[in-house]
């Protein structure tokens, strides 16, 4: 199982599997699509911290914009339950 967190903007962390295969961001120029294995780190919009939404890649690019993906599926690590977590609940997931 691959691992990877999902951090709340409440502060709760949640490790697993993310089972959603696909990340769409529209940015200013373009409307891109990234599997996960090629994100480093999402950061879901969370003034005053982050204005927007924003990815970063394995190439280390950065991009800002605003993420189609309102769900993450997550396989949970302790447990093997499937979890559905709405984008707006969600501060980071590396």
């Amino acid at each position: 199982m691959k691992k990877h967190i999902i951090i709340l903007k409440g502060g709760d962390s949640l490790t697993g599997e993310i089972k959603t295969k696909q990340f769409t961001i529209k940015t200013s120029y373009a409307t891109l699509h990234f599997t996960i294995d090629k994100l480093v780190h999402i950061h879901f919009k969370n003034p005053p911290q982050f204005l927007s939404d924003e990815l970063v890649l394995t190439t280390t690019d950065r991009l800002k914009g605003d993420i189609t993906t309102d769900n993450v599926s997550i396989t949970l690590e302790t447990s093997g339950e499937n979890v559905k977590i709405n984008k707006d609940k969600i501060h980071t997931i590396t």
